[in-house]
């Protein structure tokens, strides 16, 4: 005959043995056909308008947001060869530093927001690190390695290593 208590008691056990990977939430984003990430908690929004003022070759320029100039980073000339040609960026991210500053960073494409678990992020091979050492900012940037449930790979950015 069924017993009520024993079968809950069954799976009771199992749930609790069952446990949970904390997850992050993310901002994901592409810039020059790779994938970025950084934590929601730094993002403070996204603007459909703005106009850049000073661009400097190595992708630095300034914005007026709110009465504030910030810095404007673009990733895919800070990262990579600086391209002559100037991309359209739709969107900009602003995020908050720990010292409380703030940047922006331009996209093309509007970023996604994702739940990654813990376990999924992945310390940077030494020897990544080691062939471009000093080029520009991506290896200090560039914290961890992580791959989504989706397979895809995104490199975690750690925003106060960006201005190095």
């Amino acid at each position: 005959m069924f017993s009520p208590s024993k079968y809950s008691r069954r799976f009771h056990n199992k749930k609790a043995a069952i446990q949970r990977t904390p997850m992050r939430k993310l901002v994901i984003f592409e810039v020059a056909g790779e994938t970025y990430a950084i934590a929601i908690e730094r993002v403070q929004r996204v603007l459909t308008e703005f106009t850049t003022q000073g661009t400097l070759e190595d992708g630095r320029s300034l914005i007026k947001l709110d009465a504030d100039l910030i810095i404007l980073l673009d990733l895919s000339r800070l990262f990579f060869t600086p391209n002559p040609s100037q991309e359209q960026h739709s969107y900009l991210i602003v995020c908050t530093l720990t010292n409380g500053d703030r940047i922006g960073i331009p996209l093309q494409d509007l970023p996604a927001i994702l739940d990654v678990p813990e376990d999924q992020f992945a310390e940077i091979p030494a020897s990544y690190r080691q062939g471009r050492e000093g080029k520009n900012a991506a290896p200090a940037a560039v914290e961890k390695i992580i791959t989504t449930d989706a397979g895809t790979v995104a490199f975690y950015l750690n925003l106060d290593k960006l201005l190095d």
